[in-house]
């Protein structure tokens, strides 16, 4: 399949030349012209589906469904296969003719409801509460190129429309002023058939990223049972784990409150619990604050700062994300919120992997009634089996080697939904 090429244009355009040429910065080379347009009302036939009900609908049951709350949570642009099914009377349901486009007439987000689906299957039984798209006559759109065109360029549009306050409502009557500019036929064809194929790379990268995650859960779930060991390099077995305490295996400690009168515009940053968090989930950290670098080496004379292999753990909150430090740069973060283990005698990669492995366990030691926290004491508490050292590493390095490849999945997904957005910005006018 050929690459969409790039428009060049002789000089830039005025706002009502752009809006009459209505061409788009990107496109395959066999196209050119503009795009046509057109109002909702003079291409599609609105209609909405029948009531099913979330306990009417599960994958166990015979009649294949799509309910209104699924097309944001559970399917993306197009849908060509079916999750759920419904054991209601056929006279009760609304069926599908592969034709349709489909958008949730409500939700919580206005933006939900600009969710456009290309249904792409006959005789699904389409929900209540959906706005249903029909093509007036043939040959003059491709559904999936529409499906894809609302999601980019009329969502904001639509959610602009929803009515209500808690629960925003959004009807066809609302739609059939929309305006959409559309290409030939060929051009939406080949367009949508581009598009999908990038959308089926992210769902097989997602799909391999799932099962390298469950086999990773699979090993662990081995290892922590003994149902799995290593042996040293002369194929002998380690010693047996041995049940140690958390308290005895490392210090616990926190730091020094950083007070708002501490906060500088550049300078050393400082964590918080949602920074830990970020980190523990490989997002960005977010709102980074600053502390100076005078105030962050009197801290650290003070009290200290984690050093690489010491491992925080949020103890107010969001409960039980682990850090392990993985580098020596300098930050420092605010007490209360996070439970610093530092002089750890163990690998500090395997406790990381331990306490992941056990946070319920973390978490059940927690107290407090409106907001739980977790404390020193009582997760100094906690026991644990513990191989030797050398077994540690070896599990350690092994399960390692398993999030290297997850996370390079992970970054090609990143990659490829990158490249998604940038096409869909400029293949649609």
């Amino acid at each position: 399949m050929s690459k969409p090429t790039t428009v060049t244009e002789t000089k830039t355009p005025s706002a009502n030349q752009i809006e009459n040429k209505r061409v788009p910065e990107l496109r395959f080379g066999e196209f050119d012209g503009h795009f046509k347009f057109h109002l909702f009302e003079d291409v599609f036939i609105f209609s909405t589906g029948k009531n099913i009900k979330q306990k009417e609908a599960a994958p166990e049951f015979e009649i294949p469904c799509v309910r209104y709350g699924e097309l944001y949570h559970m399917y993306g642009e197009v849908i060509d296969d079916v999750i759920n099914k419904t054991n209601l009377d056929k006279t009760e349901l609304l069926f599908s003719n592969g034709d349709e486009i489909l958008l949730p007439s409500a939700g919580e987000d206005p933006l939900d409801i600009g969710s456009a689906s290309a249904l792409t299957l006959k005789n699904i039984a389409i929900g209540r509460t959906i706005n249903i798209l029909r093509p007036q006559q043939e040959n003059i759109y491709s559904q999936i190129f529409v499906s894809y065109y609302i999601n980019e360029k009329l969502r904001k549009k639509i959610s602009t429309l929803a009515r209500g306050a808690s629960i925003s409502n959004v009807y066809n009557s609302d739609l059939k002023k929309l305006k959409i500019n559309l290409p030939s036929l060929p051009e939406q064809q080949k367009i949508a058939t581009f598009l999908s194929s990038v959308d089926k790379k992210i769902q097989q990268l997602t799909k391999k990223k799932a099962v390298l995650e469950d086999y990773k859960k699979g090993v662990m779930q081995q290892l922590f049972s003994g149902q799995l060991r290593f042996k040293d390099k002369d194929g002998n077995a380690y010693p047996d784990w041995e049940e140690k305490r958390l308290g005895a295996i490392c210090e616990m400690t926190s730091s020094k409150r950083v007070y708002l009168s501490d906060y500088v515009q550049e300078g050393i940053p400082f964590y918080r619990g949602k920074e830990i968090s970020a980190l523990r989930l490989n997002k960005n950290p977010i709102d980074i604050l600053y502390i100076s670098e005078e105030r962050y080496n009197e801290y650290k004379s003070k009290y200290g700062v984690p050093e690489e292999n010491d491992i925080l753990v949020t103890a107010v909150g969001t409960l039980g994300n682990i850090l392990r430090i993985r580098n020596n740069e300098p930050f420092y973060f605010k007490d209360g919120n996070l439970i610093w283990f530092r002089k750890i005698k163990e690998s500090s990669s395997f406790v990381e992997i331990l306490l992941q492995w056990n946070t319920r366990e973390l978490l059940k030691t927690s107290i407090g009634s409106t907001q739980k926290a977790l404390t020193m004491v009582e997760l100094r508490k906690l026991k644990f089996d513990f191989p030797s050292l050398q077994e540690q590493q070896k599990i350690a390095t092994y399960l390692s080697s398993i999030d290297k490849k997850i996370d390079a999945v992970t970054n090609k997904i990143t990659q490829t939904q990158t490249f998604k957005k940038g096409l869909l910005q400029q293949m649609f006018v």
